[in-house]
């Protein structure tokens, strides 16, 4: 992921005059090495610029320089977000775009460079409350059980077993290295460099084991826990394809993805009783309310199954 979020950081600057390059360029410097933020978001973000770069160069018919960034009007922005609507990107994509050009809008004003006030007068889309969409507890079992022929199916199921049983974002476990294995515990560098510690329950343990034992490469030092199949770290979209064949196999919905996984994770844990606060420690939430979501989604399936079986819904049908 390092890779494509420099490369997408080059194909940016290629978009703009050089003399916008060096900001570009710090801006990039100031998340990865200051920020400490996950590659995943680096790259989203450059995606981001190189989108409202390439649209302004149509638009204006120029590169972008610095000094436009002065000049900029509302109807420049509100152009690029109608073009982006008449191209029926969704609000969510749309209200990411906007905090990374804000973001870096941000960033040349801390280096006290002038900056137009348009981008005040644009607000985000109001976006739609989207609840999770977990598996069920014997859907997630149907996947974890499934029988093993090969080192990559046993890889597969180790990493989807970790998802599952330790709530890991799939970048938090693709990022592991054999080092990091540990039985009984896990040390996770999640976003923005926070760290937690993730206890392993013993059939997690026991299931990433069997895929050591059968996998053809070592796993030691800073040798990646999870690879494909020459040996380089596993990509996340071959993990994300793998999930997607077995949805066909094992007849589970189109929302069954890696993320999926830790949202089951954290769905189960609150419907056995487990504590909101605990909860919010093992997924490295910053904030309880991202962590509250899943407690809503849990109230919504109560209040589902009590109009199904409360006598006075089944009058009215």
């Amino acid at each position: 992921m390092e890779e494509r979020a420099k490369r997408r950081l080059e194909e940016t600057r290629q978009l703009v005059s050089p003399e916008l390059g060096p900001w570009l360029e710090g801006f990039y410097q100031k998340q990865v090495y200051e920020r400490r933020t996950s590659w995943h978001t680096v790259h989203a973000s450059f995606s981001d610029l190189k989108l409202f770069f390439i649209f302004l160069k149509n638009h204006r018919g120029s590169f972008f320089r610095l000094k436009d960034f002065e000049t900029l009007k509302p109807t420049d922005l509100r152009a690029f977000l109608a073009h982006r609507m008449k191209e029926e990107i969704s609000k969510r994509s749309n209200a990411r775009l906007l905090s990374s050009l804000k973001g870096f809008v941000k960033y040349l004003r801390q280096q006290e460079l002038p900056v137009s006030s348009a981008f005040e007068t644009i607000s985000a889309p109001r976006l739609d409350k989207r609840l999770p969409r977990p598996l069920s507890k014997i859907q997630s079992l149907n996947l974890m059980e499934r029988p093993s022929d090969t080192w990559i199916d046993l890889r597969n199921q180790a990493l989807f077993m970790l998802l599952y049983g330790c709530g890991l974002r799939i970048s938090e476990a693709l990022n592991l290295n054999g080092a990091d294995w540990k039985p009984s515990f896990l040390l996770i560098k999640g976003k923005g460099g926070k760290e937690r510690h993730v206890p392993l329950l013993e059939s997690v343990t026991k299931k990433v084991e069997s895929y050591l034992k059968s996998s053809p490469y070592p796993f030691t030092g800073e040798a990646p826990l999870f690879r494909g199949s020459r040996g380089d770290r596993l990509n996340p979209s071959v993990a994300e394809k793998a999930l997607r064949d077995l949805r066909f196999e094992l007849g589970l919905p189109e929302t069954a993805t890696p993320h999926a996984l830790r949202h089951s994770f954290a769905t189960h844990l609150l419907e056995g009783g487990g504590d909101l606060r605990h909860i919010q420690d093992l997924l490295g939430h910053a904030s309880l309310s991202s962590t509250q979501i899943y407690a809503d989604l849990t109230q919504d399936k109560v209040f589902e199954a009590y109009q199904k079986a409360h006598p006075r819904s089944k009058k009215g049908r």
